[in-house]
């Protein structure tokens, strides 16, 4: 991987640092000039993590190589919004995994992570010259969607389901109780206790439950470290919130953001993007016969023996726990709005009593 930083004010960017990114994998392409056409900054409620910087490249003649003029830097401007070690994730995800995934998401044309200074950079395409729609979790979606992005799911765990590459080449990938964000969420209840200090509503949401938020936050980590990091193992996207999705005209819905990558049991992916896709009551009328169909795509890509529908329907139970604790629990309410995070996590603290979760976890 070329060592590159990219700067953390938009002014200090250059054509010259955006050549040697881009040259990596395109070794003919010149940039001559650009233009900044806006910044989208992680506190604007698009985004939690990371910015975004819209381009306008200007090339040389004949030296575009084939890339576009509109383009996307995904980097981060001013201070670290989160830990490197989620940077340095999704940038080798799209460098070592996204090119052998037949999977709908963003094409890429560079990604470079400075591991001295958690800088990172990723250039990728413009979505919306695709006319993609970026929903959340206000955004109703058609079942036809949510079958759609379930099968992107599906594409991602049966290319390296129980792969002895997880213990090998790509044993970078951390698990949920090792590398990678795991001491992060291990020691993340303070932030939480925070969260219900300065905001009692979020207290009041959690009352049904029955539960401390100590007792919650402790059976979320037996399960992490349990359930979904025995298994069945295989490469995860690790952030499958409704947010984390794009809608694409043809109906078809791919996924972003792949800074939680990590290898794992499959609930994790599938039960948090059905628990927060779903309105309540299309997630009861519709999530079994959701995740037959996720083990059917995984048969027709190839996975052998995919678990049977009951003990598939065990792990949605236990794996709803891990999204409302560590997926909105831990949230600010100032990285989305409070609509957005209070309907996320009204949406599974009604999964975690439908399927009884604290039952099994």
């Amino acid at each position: 991987m070329k060592q590159i930083k990219f700067p953390n004010m938009v002014e200090d960017l250059s054509a010259a640092l955006l050549t040697e990114a881009l040259s990596e994998l395109h070794p003919q392409v010149e940039v001559d000039s650009f233009d900044v056409i806006e910044c989208i900054n992680c506190d604007s409620g698009f985004a939690s993590t990371a910015d975004r910087i819209l381009l306008d490249l200007h090339y040389r003649p004949n030296k575009d190589q084939g890339l576009p003029t509109r383009v996307i830097l995904k980097t981060m401007l001013e201070t670290p919004h989160a830990p490197g070690e989620m940077f340095d994730a999704e940038v080798r995800f799209y460098r070592e995994l996204r090119p052998h995934l037949n999977i709908v998401a963003p094409h890429v044309y560079a990604a470079v992570f400075d591991s001295s200074s958690g800088q990172f950079g990723v250039i990728m395409e413009d979505l919306t010259l695709r006319n993609a729609i970026f929903p959340d979790v206000t955004t109703p979606v058609t079942l036809d969607q949510v079958r759609s992005l379930i099968g992107n799911l599906a594409e991602i765990h049966a290319r390296l389901w129980q792969s002895p590459r997880l213990d090998s080449d790509l044993s970078w990938l951390c698990t949920p109780a090792s590398g990678g964000m795991s001491d992060f969420f291990r020691n993340i209840f303070p932030l939480i206790e925070s969260h219900l200090n300065n905001e009692p509503w979020r207290q009041e949401m959690l009352r049904p439950l029955d539960r401390s938020p100590q007792a919650l936050f402790c059976a979320m980590l037996t399960l992490q470290e349990t359930v979904l990091e025995n298994g069945p193992r295989t490469l995860l996207h690790g952030d499958t919130h409704q947010g984390n999705t794009f809608l694409l005209p043809d109906g078809s819905v791919g996924l972003l953001d792949f800074q939680l990558t990590m290898q794992g049991c499959f609930s994790r992916d599938l039960t948090y993007y059905i628990t927060t896709a779903l309105d309540i009551e299309q997630r009861r009328h519709n999530e079994s016969d959701l995740i037959r169909f996720y083990l059917d795509e995984l048969h027709r890509r190839g996975v052998a023996s995919p678990p049977n529908f009951d003990s598939a329907w065990l792990l949605h139970r236990q794996a709803a726990l891990w999204g409302l604790v560590i997926g909105w629990m831990t949230c600010p309410t100032r990285n989305y709005g409070k609509e957005i995070t209070e309907l996320n996590l009204q949406r599974l603290i009604a999964a975690v009593l439908d399927l009884e979760t604290l039952k099994v976890a």
